[in-house]
C-alpha cells in the first residue's frame, strides 16, 4: 500500500532536514578546524600588485596550510579606515587573530600614525617606503635609492626586465610572485630587507623617514619559518 500523501511529504521534509543538518555540521567542523600556522589575516589596500603578490605566495606554500591564510582587499579610498576594516574582518573568525595590514608610504600623510594605531590594536603592518616595488626589488638583491613611488616603480621595472624574460611590467601582472620566486631569491630578499630595516632603525625613529625600506620581509619570513618547521 502506498504511504498517505501527508506521510510522503513528512518523509521528504525529514530527509531534507537531515541533509541540511549534515551540511551545517560539516561547515561547523571546517570552521572549528585548528589552524597550524595560527590563522593569518592579510589586509591590503590594493587589488593589483600586493594582492597578486600575496595570492601567488599563498599558492606557493604547502596546500595543507593554505586555508590558514586569508587575503582581504580593503575597498575603501580613505586609508585611515583600513584598521577598522581589518578589525571587522578579524572579528568574523576568532581563529584569524594574526593580522597584517599591507600598505605603502606613497603620499599617505598619516603614515606613522596608522602604523602606531595598528600596533596598539595588536595588528602588524607590512609597510613599504616609498612603495611595494621596493620590497620586490630585494628579490634581486637591490633596493635602489628613490624618493617617489614613480621612480621606485621605474627602477623595479628596469630591474625586472634585466633579470627575467619579461619585457614589460604592469601592476596588474597576476604572475608577479611566480616570476620573483623563479628568477629571484626569496631568502636573500628577506635577509637583505631585514638588514636594511635594522640599519634604518639606528638612524631614524619614524617609518616615514626610512626611505627605501620595507617590513614585508617580516611576514614572509615568519610564515616560511613556520611551514618549514612544521614540515620537518
Amino acid at each position: 500500500m502506498e504511504p498517505f500523501p501527508f506521510f510522503q511529504a513528512y518523509l521528504g521534509i525529514h530527509a531534507m532536514n537531515n541533509r541540511l543538518n549534515r551540511l551545517k555540521t560539516k561547515r561547523e567542523q571546517r570552521q572549528k578546524r585548528n589552524l597550524r600556522l595560527g590563522g593569518y589575516l592579510i589586509v591590503t589596500d590594493t587589488e593589483e600588485t600586493e594582492a597578486n603578490y600575496f595570492n601567488g605566495f599563498v599558492s606557493n606554500i604547502p596546500s595543507k596550510y593554505k586555508d590558514d591564510l586569508q587575503i582581504k582587499i580593503f575597498p575603501g579610498k580613505d586609508l585611515k579606515t583600513i584598521i577598522d576594516f581589518a578589525e571587522s574582518e578579524r572579528n568574523r573568525d576568532v581563529r584569524f587573530r594574526n593580522v597584517w595590514i599591507i600598505f605603502d608610504r606613497d603620499k599617505v600623510k598619516n603614515f606613522d600614525e596608522l602604523i602606531s594605531d595598528a600596533n596598539q590594536l595588536d595588528m602588524n603592518v607590512g609597510w613599504s617606503n616609498p612603495c611595494f616595488e621596493i620590497w620586490m626589488s630585494a628579490y634581486f638583491g637591490k633596493m635602489k635609492k628613490c624618493t617617489s613611488s614613480m621612480t621606485c616603480c621605474t627602477n623595479f621595472k628596469k630591474l625586472l626586465i634585466s633579470k627575467t624574460p619579461k619585457k614589460v611590467y604592469c601592476k596588474s601582472d597576476s604572475d608577479i610572485y611566480e616570476v620573483l620566486a623563479k628568477y629571484g631569491n626569496e631568502n636573500k630578499a628577506i635577509d637583505f630587507a631585514r638588514k636594511r630595516h635594522s640599519e634604518w632603525l639606528k638612524e631614524y625613529r619614524n617609518p616615514s623617514d626610512m626611505i627605501v625600506c620595507s617590513t614585508v620581509y617580516a611576514l614572509i619570513s615568519e610564515i616560511r619559518g613556520k611551514t618549514t618547521q612544521l614540515s620537518v
